[in-house]
């Protein structure tokens, strides 16, 4: 063969070749299409006036507005958080403090001048001091979002001081670590290549095989169910590894940094029932606040003091958010703090080397089996997530149901009523012992499965409207529970 032919061969061979590879990548991608994988993205549609909108790289965010806050109304500014624009550049004698968190310290069911950071920096003011607030507590977040709402718009607030809050969303469980939904939809969300679904499918199948510790990839198609267990949505070594990297980048701006310990219903009423749950998180952030030399904000006596005088029914709209009752403690005990720890006289600035979180463990995290249902933000993170979630509900009652031992234990079910908005349905002993809780956001069902030796229990549904206190034994059938305003 001569050498022209020979060329016009590997031509030909290298042409044959290239339209195979095209067409396996477009059978491929076909495939790949048709199983439906997509990046975790915030599915609920903003009708303009819900706190709750997506977001491009924290998951879910807040649309600006007035929007409607469980009974109240939040005014969300531009930057995405709450309250009035602070003042840019901020005054050079000015102090600032940026206060970080949930919706408990984003001020969930009260009116904006009731939050946290209003009410503490109204106080400041009253000792004397040239000082403004800005909330940058968001609904749901984890230290993982708050670490990526710091870096996008937190720091360019300017700061002088950041009071950490960040707990009740890092310790609960969830369907899936906050990480690896973040990676996610970094990994799936952004670029050309990212549209593909050949390589949302080769990513998570190429992430499977990695193993280890890390972020990891969440491959969710249509035909996907969510996990019949709850993971926390960041482990406690995490936890304190995202304490001390906000320390540690404070530090290097020059920012101080106090850490809050939050308090709940059940602990304001003395009840330390889910002390194991918490014990974790609650360790880490002492080691990580002694590591940096800066103060640890207790609130437990705080709202100890004020239960015994008011009932911690008043300092609380459910069983985790508080009223604005309950937020005027929060802020007392915040502003108490800073004057103990000598602020602003005294920075409160961190160490720059990095806290040592190897020891940090959990030991409740292997203990947890079921999965926290669809009062899960992550719920709206995928299509069709509610229809998943039901399925999985579906079948978990259906086993819990088949070959269960009555004398061991019954079911109370029923529904609850109430305004829009948020309601919170908790099942007591007599005894006051707390045998379970939902909170019912959308759907007006619940169950629950009653232990053994509780014959009679006591059935409370709170919500913005008011709250209804109901008895339930095992003859009494479905339960409906009427709050009216």
């Amino acid at each position: 063969m001569t050498r022209r032919g020979r060329r016009q061969t590997l031509l030909f061979r290298a042409a044959a070749a290239g339209l195979v590879l095209v067409a396996a990548l477009f059978v491929g991608e076909g495939f790949a299409r048709g199983l439906g994988i997509v990046a975790p993205a915030w599915q609920a549609r903003d009708p303009g006036d819900v706190i709750m909108v997506g977001h491009p790289t924290r998951l879910w965010g807040m649309g600006e507005g007035k929007r409607s806050n469980a009974g109240s109304i939040a005014t969300i500014n531009a930057l995405g958080l709450r309250g009035d624009m602070p003042r840019m550049p901020r005054p050079v004698a000015r102090a600032r403090v940026l206060v970080t968190g949930d919706s408990s310290f984003f001020g969930h069911g009260v009116a904006d001048d009731a939050t946290p950071a209003v009410l503490v920096g109204a106080a400041l003011r009253g000792h004397g001091l040239d000082v403004d607030t800005v909330n940058g507590a968001v609904p749901g977040y984890s230290t993982e979002q708050t670490r990526l709402l710091l870096d996008e718009i937190g720091w360019a607030t300017e700061p002088t001081l950041l009071v950490v809050c960040n707990v009740w969303s890092d310790y609960n469980f969830d369907h899936f670590r906050d990480q690896d939904l973040l990676r996610t939809q970094a990994l799936f969300g952004r670029g050309l290549l990212a549209r593909s679904a050949l390589f949302r499918l080769a990513a998570g199948w190429g992430d499977s095989l990695r193993g280890g510790e890390g972020a990891h990839v969440v491959t969710w198609t249509q035909h996907s169910t969510w996990p019949e267990s709850g993971v926390r949505r960041v482990s406690a070594r995490r936890f304190a590894e995202n304490l001390d990297r906000i320390a540690r980048d404070a530090a290097a701006r020059g920012i101080g940094v106090v850490f809050l310990r939050p308090t709940n219903r059940d602990m304001a009423r003395g009840d330390d029932s889910g002390a194991d749950v918490r014990a974790p998180y609650f360790d880490a952030q002492a080691a990580v606040a002694a590591w940096h030399g800066v103060p640890l904000i207790e609130t437990g006596p705080a709202f100890a003091a004020a239960a015994a005088l008011l009932g911690p029914d008043q300092l609380f709209l459910d069983d985790l958010h508080p009223s604005a009752a309950g937020n005027a403690v929060l802020a007392g005990a915040m502003v108490d703090g800073l004057v103990a720890a000598g602020w602003p006289t005294s920075r409160l600035v961190g160490r720059a080397d990095a806290f040592d979180a190897a020891a940090i463990a959990d030991s409740a995290e292997a203990g947890r089996g079921a999965s926290p249902g669809s009062m899960s933000p992550q719920v709206n993170l995928f299509p069709a997530g509610n229809r998943a979630l039901a399925a999985v509900e579906f079948s978990e009652g259906t086993k819990a149901a088949v070959g269960r031992d009555e004398t061991a234990a019954w079911i109370l079910a029923g529904t609850a009523h109430a305004p829009p908005g948020p309601v919170e349905v908790t099942v007591r002993s007599v005894a006051d012992e707390k045998l379970g809780a939902v909170v019912l956001r959308g759907q007006t069902s619940y169950s629950f499965e009653i232990p053994a030796g509780h014959a009679r229990v006591r059935v409370e549904a709170m919500a913005a409207g008011g709250r209804v206190i109901e008895e339930a034994t095992p003859s009494s059938g479905e339960l409906r529970l009427d709050i009216r305003p």
